[in-house]
């Protein structure tokens, strides 16, 4: 873990997000094969009969091919630094190393990458995986809540029942309840233009597990979103970049959402997933919960590429 006080910035326009490693061939059908298992992401899609049409005439790799790029194998990695975010986090209570460890010591232990976060600063890019956003969730999620931003005083969460949303009431980390930790916390410096390429990007992007853009952070996601924002912004990204940054979060966070959407894309739309502009699945055309299940799911119901009823994405919970 790099220890440079001051967090690599952001290159120019546009932003790069690398996949960490292409998996072999091999272990592209076995991911595939997994995907299309009853508990994989894409098992409701190999009950319906014409998508294993598709699969028998274009092969499980093609199925592999596309959550590859979705969701790959080995991870992205992000042109975005935590810096000393995390530790002013731990400094200012809105993060609780101890009850992290109690959390995750059922879970196989907290990361040794994550844990060095909160007494080192860091230059590292953040890598979204499968095995890391649930990690990276709730490393974002306090700070989305807490950071003290202007932009903070327009929140819809401000007021007399800011602790009894999901995200304050659910975050119980910190050292004193999320409520109370909301906008309280000077873990990331932004200037006024800085603040306002997150107010833009937050207000137009979604997730579908409900109706609320992510500058209403009423969810851990919501607030995830807002705190990864915050850190590109102040790296110096840009509004578009905020939205490929977006991308590859939610596609971890809600792989089986936007796994759908990429067959949609592909399948209804004859569009690639990385030619699916960003701004426009990030909105709340594709990413709502409302949007999604109208423009995603019911569309791929009457193509006969989606039977059957499928959950949400990950909970609200840490």
């Amino acid at each position: 873990m790099m220890t440079d006080p001051t967090p690599t910035s952001l290159p120019a326009d546009p932003v790069t997000v690398k996949p960490v490693r292409a998996p072999s061939r091999r272990r592209a059908l076995l991911g595939g094969a997994a995907l299309l298992g009853a508990g994989g992401a894409l098992g409701w899609a190999a009950q319906s009969p014409v998508f294993r049409d598709w699969l028998q005439r274009r092969g499980r790799a093609a199925l592999a091919a596309l959550a590859a790029e979705v969701v790959p194998e080995g991870g992205v990695e992000l042109p975005v630094a935590f810096g000393d975010s995390v530790r002013r986090l731990v400094g200012g209570g809105a993060i609780a190393p101890a009850k992290l460890d109690r959390l995750y010591a059922k879970r196989g232990g907290f990361p040794d990458w994550a844990g060095a976060l909160f007494s080192n600063n860091s230059t590292d890019p953040i890598r979204f995986s499968a095995a890391t956003a649930p990690v990276l969730l709730n490393l974002l999620w306090p700070l989305g809540l807490s950071n003290r931003v202007a932009f903070n005083e327009r929140s819809p969460l401000k007021g007399p029942r800011v602790g009894r949303f999901a995200s304050t009431g659910g975050w119980t980390l910190g050292t004193r309840p999320g409520g109370e930790l909301f906008n309280g916390v000077d873990a990331l410096p932004l200037n006024a233009a800085q603040g306002q390429v997150v107010v833009e990007a937050a207000h137009a992007s979604f997730r579908p597990c409900c109706d609320n853009s992510a500058f209403f952070q009423d969810c851990n996601h919501g607030s995830a979103l807002l705190g990864l924002y915050q850190l590109a912004a102040a790296q110096g990204a840009s509004a578009a970049e905020l939205f490929r940054i977006g991308k590859v979060a939610n596609s971890y966070w809600y792989p089986r959402q936007y796994l759908a959407a990429a067959i949609y894309f592909r399948r209804v739309e004859d569009l690639g997933w990385s030619d699916v502009e960003p701004a426009q699945l990030m909105g709340r055309r594709y990413s709502s919960a409302s949007g999604w299940r109208r423009n995603v799911d019911a569309r791929l119901r009457a193509a006969g590429l989606r039977p059957g009823n499928d959950s949400s994405g990950g909970g609200c919970a840490v």
